[in-house]
């Protein structure tokens, strides 16, 4: 039995291979303008361009996504006040905007 993390985010290798093909797609996306989400990123602003995140953040620990911090916090300073990597949170997150045919 995997760990929660692994429950979570899939196996190294999966991710390892997600990454990569996601790679590919934000290449292409890029170059089409696309909106690639980071960890830089104001919390608030993602949820406001992409208000499918909020369900995707709650579901991985950040049950305070509409608390007034979160409208002046990025995603990575969220992800360590939670302890969750900031980096798989933010590949995650492209992909599941990606898979929910969300504009990212």
């Amino acid at each position: 039995m995997g760990s929660l993390k692994d429950l979570f985010f899939g196996s190294d290798t999966e991710r390892e291979a997600g990454n990569m093909e996601n790679e590919e797609i934000r290449k292409e996306t890029e170059g089409a303008g696309g909106d690639i989400i980071d960890s830089s990123m104001l919390v608030g602003d993602i949820i406001s361009k992409h208000p499918i995140a909020a369900r995707f953040l709650m579901e991985c620990g950040m049950g305070c996504i509409s608390c007034p911090a979160s409208q002046m916090e990025s995603l990575a300073e969220a992800c360590a006040v939670h302890g969750i990597d900031g980096d798989e949170i933010t590949d995650a997150l492209n992909d599941y905007l990606l898979e929910h045919n969300e504009n990212v």
